[in-house]
């Protein structure tokens, strides 16, 4: 082809995200947001938190404008095309427009499947995030990750979209239970794995001596991390997400995301000893630590493995032949290969690994996923 008959461009667009760190019970934060030129806000809010924490927000910002409202599930189900297609005509039906706000107020769940929504709906309607959880503020809302589930895997479709204004307010934390605290704990020591020995060094500091400007400063840490790593590529992050997403999936998301990814972090460092990309003593001190900090390091007995590759072969990061993971071979020095952040591995290679490692006695428990939740 004659290189004159071809044209070659490029857009470069930026997304800013104001994040805005707040202790106060009574989010007096939240009142010194400016959201008057919007016409109006759309709230999607976790139904758990209906007598908990939204008529506080709700009197803050029904102050400021005309609210619609509707509460949502804080489960997988409201992840789903059909879930999202009813919300799209909700939108439509408030004549949601791109003069209007959208508002999130809830956990990982909730933040994934509206943050979907927001940037899909007239190509984006601007948002803004209330996360009430640490996933939430640690992980959910920082990096501009939307998506929901399918049939086929979970999070296969997604969009990368970053809000307008995070607000994280550390009080709210406080009425959550200590089940609910270990899944962003666990997302947030992923991220120190990957990128910060400092973040590991707080956390450690925070188990032994919880209180609010620890905490502030363990999200403040997590996110620039985040960020950093996705400004490399928006799936270098996933460190132990492809042994935990299938585990979430073969377990009918019996198990947290949180004490999934926990315990794929696990799985991604024995294969990665099993590969020569870690050294003994570095996996064993990572997990001795995950002990410490109280994070899931076991799995549930009795979990099938040539379902659980296969579940694995669907993962965004992995091709028709072969699965794809994000390996580090030391605390803040994450695993390139041949320029990659996703190390390529054979199916019959996975599927040995995940035979060995789902009979291994340190690693498995009776009724695990259930025991979690106790």
């Amino acid at each position: 082809m004659n290189k004159e008959h071809i044209l070659n461009e490029s857009i470069v667009e930026t997304q800013n995200v104001q994040f805005i760190f707040d202790d106060n019970p009574e989010l007096e934060g939240l009142c010194e947001i400016n959201i008057s030129l919007f016409q109006k806000v759309i709230v999607f809010c976790d139904i758990n938190l209906k007598r908990l924490w939204w008529p506080k927000i709700e009197s803050i910002l029904k102050d400021k404008i005309t609210l619609h409202l509707k509460y949502l599930n804080a489960s997988e189900q409201t992840k789903n095309l059909e879930s999202y297609v009813k919300l799209v005509g909700y939108l439509e039906k408030i004549k949601c427009t791109r003069d209007d706000l959208i508002v999130a107020v809830g956990g990982g769940t909730i933040l994934d499947a509206v943050s979907y929504l927001s940037s899909t709906y007239m190509r984006g309607i601007s948002l803004f995030m209330i996360p009430t959880t640490i996933i939430g503020q640690a992980d959910a809302s920082t990096a501009g990750k939307t998506c929901i589930n399918t049939e086929y895997a979970k999070n296969v479709l997604g969009t990368l979209y970053l809000p307008k204004i995070v607000y994280n307010n550390v009080a709210i934390l406080r009425t959550n239970s200590e089940y609910e605290n270990r899944q962003g704990f666990s997302e947030i020591f992923k991220y120190g794995l990957l990128g910060s020995k400092k973040l590991l060094k707080i956390m450690e500091e925070y188990i032994f001596c919880p209180n609010d400007k620890l905490l502030v400063d363990i999200l403040k840490e997590t996110i620039k991390v985040r960020l950093s790593i996705r400004r490399k590529d928006p799936l270098a992050s996933n460190l132990g997400h492809t042994f935990g997403h299938a585990l979430e999936k073969i377990s009918q998301y019996t198990v947290n995301h949180g004490d999934a990814i926990s315990v794929g972090i696990v799985m991604a460092l024995e294969f990665s000893l099993l590969e020569g990309i870690i050294e003994t003593a570095y996996k064993d001190k990572i997990i001795v630590l995950m002990d410490k900090l109280g994070l899931n390091t076991k799995v549930q007995s009795g979990i099938c493995p040539e379902t659980l590759s296969k579940i694995m072969l669907t993962d965004k990061k992995s091709s028709n032949s072969q699965i794809r993971l994000v390996l580090i071979k030391n605390i803040a020095e994450p695993y390139i290969c041949d320029g990659s952040y996703f190390y390529p591995v054979e199916t019959n290679i996975m599927l040995n690994f995940l035979k060995n490692f789902l009979n291994d006695k340190r690693y498995i428990c009776n009724n695990h996923w259930k025991n979690l939740k106790n």
